[in-house]
């Protein structure tokens, strides 16, 4: 009999090929690539394979192509103990694929992207029973799918979290269905330009959400829920590729929900996993198990501020 997941995500499923330079190259510049290496990526499966490596039971749903990319995205998956059933393979597409530049001396990335060929999921594909059952629903864009799953996890009494991958305008329908956005400070500076990352995450709670998040990559994170607004910090680490750790956050803020800890401890768990998939090259390389967050959190106890 099949295992009841804790958390189901629909989304972005990749495989990355992670290029690392001595900087970001000029126009017409031939430069030489000090290392390369093809990884798995995508903001649904690396959050949900940051949660799974925390303890969470985690399930995909997705499109990718019937090539190569598309058996290398399933075995991982599978590897990484994700429940992959619902990956759903389009015969004669292509996989989404990006390639990703990484500055070596800052870390921080470029990436450029190619979308998969195959339609998008459709909601008879995920059918209610699909999604009902879980406690959280993953999403990250708008669609039939999304919309339609949304509505089936709100019914279901299920916590509706959001990365938004499109903007506030398109997504909004979605984000009346959802309980905790966690929003990047640059998605969140589109909306709205003038204001600051507090004042962002307020209106997304006054505007329905239980809690709402915007992420300042180094800077931490703030936070808004019915205890007010805080702010926390991000971690010292060595910073060697912050490719996946926005993702990171996603999937540790998920478990963190499953244990129904209290908003700013939740941010901080997060903080924390978000900071620690910095060490290591690639989306997921350095996701750490929960024995290391707490062994972490223990060195470095840092509080909000």
């Amino acid at each position: 009999m099949a295992t009841t997941p804790d958390i189901i995500g629909i989304g972005v499923c990749t495989v990355d090929h992670i290029v690392t330079v001595p900087r970001m190259p000029h126009r017409n510049e031939n430069m030489r690539a000090l290392n390369y290496s093809r990884q798995p990526g995508g903001l649904a499966s690396c959050a949900l394979v940051a949660a799974a490596r925390l303890g969470a039971r985690t399930k995909i749903i997705a499109r990718i192509g019937d090539d190569e990319n598309g058996d290398y995205i399933r075995r991982d998956l599978q590897a990484e103990g994700v429940d992959a059933s619902q990956l759903l393979a389009e015969a004669g597409s292509e996989s989404h694929v990006s390639v990703i530049l990484v500055d070596e001396g800052t870390g921080e990335r470029s990436i450029i992207t190619r979308p998969p060929t195959g339609a998008p999921v459709s909601p008879a594909e995920i059918g209610r029973e699909g999604i009902t059952g879980a406690r959280l629903l993953f999403v990250d864009t708008i669609n039939e799918a999304t919309l339609a799953a949304a509505n089936w996890a709100r019914e279901a009494g299920m916590t509706v979290v959001l990365d938004p991958a499109r903007p506030y305008a398109e997504i909004k329908p979605l984000l009346e269905l959802v309980d905790a956005p966690i929003v990047p400070e640059a998605w969140a500076r589109a909306w709205l330009p003038e204001e600051r990352p507090a004042a962002v995450a307020e209106r997304l709670f006054d505007e329905g959400a239980s809690m709402a998040v915007v992420t300042l990559g180094e800077r931490g994170s703030v936070l808004c829920w019915e205890g007010g607004i805080v702010e926390i910090p991000a971690f010292a680490v060595e910073v060697v590729d912050t490719t996946g750790a926005g993702d990171a956050y996603h999937g540790a803020f998920m478990y963190a929900l499953l244990q129904d800890w209290d908003a700013p401890r939740m941010a901080r768990f997060a903080s924390a996993v978000g900071s620690l998939n910095c060490r290591a090259i690639g989306g997921r390389s350095a996701l750490p198990t929960l024995e290391e967050v707490e062994a972490f959190l223990a060195a470095n106890p840092a509080c909000a501020r």
